[in-house]
């Protein structure tokens, strides 16, 4: 059953800036420039997190550079206004000074210190130019500083789905799991599956965009995997911003218990981009528990851009410390994926999908 993902991040370099930012018009960040220069309360850029979510609402945040922070004397206030719509408070993680001291005859302002002020956004908000009031007072009295917020619209990552679920554990076997995202206008999406009570996760990498606009990638549950619920976390990357998106899943034990098999783990590494018929390195490292899987002969494969499978490439062999490597020549966009075979002691494992964008 597909879920609606539940998002959680939008982040960008240059996006929802606020003042001078790439978010903002450019009589609007002129604006917001002018009202900066005629305050004395704030210096520098401010940036903020904030966006309209797909679903439940989200706390959207702002921060900025509050000037000679020990000459505050009361907490920091602030109210919201979004398009057409009253209105919100803004709450600040500002304490002042108890010991202000004895003032001297030439007193130093002390060094500037970074805020952060939080409200919430729900989905049925407007995106667009929010109005932000910071009201500061110090000895000299209280001032109010305007800023504008640009909010960002819904992103793009509109739903996210595994299967099995619950993933069924089988004792002395690996359980194939498979992730599908549906996300807008990416140029990149990647997966990573999650345990919410142990620090386990299954790291899928760059997922591959199939021929229907889904995107997709692999991995492989062994029987000792931690039972209970579990989060799939979406990863995408759209006109400069950083989207993330989340959706639940569980697992279930295996019948009997766990096989005393040791765990096994494969990085991979490869160029992002590399120009059609020149020579390219895939690399990693294969581990065998905590330690290095020294000389294991591992299986590299790989899947061209829209195709529905892998296709084996070949055989590297790990080295005394576990590094392996194999060149290859430029052909085509695709994913690469490095598997370490399992033994009668040892798991099998299977490495991240890496995307190599041939030009």
């Amino acid at each position: 059953m597909k879920r609606r993902v539940r998002l959680l991040l939008a982040t960008a370099t240059g996006a929802a800036i606020l003042l001078g930012g790439a978010g903002l018009s450019a009589t609007a960040a002129q604006a917001s420039q002018q009202a900066l220069r005629a305050g004395d309360d704030f210096t520098g850029d401010a940036s903020a997190n904030a966006y309209v979510p797909l679903q439940s609402d989200v706390e959207a945040t702002v921060t900025l550079r509050l000037k000679d922070p020990d000459s505050v004397r009361s907490s920091i206030t602030g109210s919201i206004e979004p398009p057409g719509k009253s209105s919100r408070a803004v709450s600040f993680d500002f304490t002042p000074s108890t010991s202000p001291g004895t003032p001297s005859a030439t007193p130093s302002p002390s060094a500037d210190r970074t805020i952060t002020g939080k409200w919430t956004i729900s989905k049925d908000d407007p995106a667009g130019d929010w109005k932000l009031t910071v009201n500061v007072t110090r000895n000299g009295g209280s001032q109010a500083t305007a800023f504008v917020v640009r909010v960002t619209g819904k992103q793009g990552i509109s739903g996210a789905n595994v299967t099995p679920d619950p993933v069924k554990l089988v004792k002395g076997e690996d359980v194939k799991v498979t992730v599908e995202a549906s996300v807008k206008d990416a140029s990149t999406v990647s997966a990573k599956l999650v345990s919410d009570t142990t620090n386990e996760y299954y790291d899928l990498g760059d997922l591959s965009k199939d021929y229907d606009g889904y995107y997709r990638g692999t991995t492989y549950f062994s029987d000792d995997t931690a039972p209970g619920a579990w989060t799939v976390e979406i990863y995408a990357s759209r006109d400069g911003q950083a989207l993330k998106g989340v959706a639940s899943f569980s697992v279930e034990a295996p019948t009997g218990g766990a096989s005393k098999k040791a765990k096994a783990r494969v990085t991979i590494n490869a160029p992002a981009k590399v120009k059609k018929g020149k020579t390219f390195k895939v690399y990693g490292k294969a581990y065998r528990g905590t330690k290095a899987y020294k000389n294991k002969t591992l299986e590299v494969y790989f899947k061209a851009k829209g195709a529905k499978s892998y296709k084996f490439l070949g055989f590297a062999k790990a080295n005394s410390s576990g590094k392996y490597s194999k060149t290859y020549k430029a052909k085509k966009d695709g994913y690469f994926r490095v598997k370490s075979p399992g033994t009668g002691s040892t798991r099998s494992a299977l490495s991240p999908q890496e995307f190599v964008d041939v030009r």
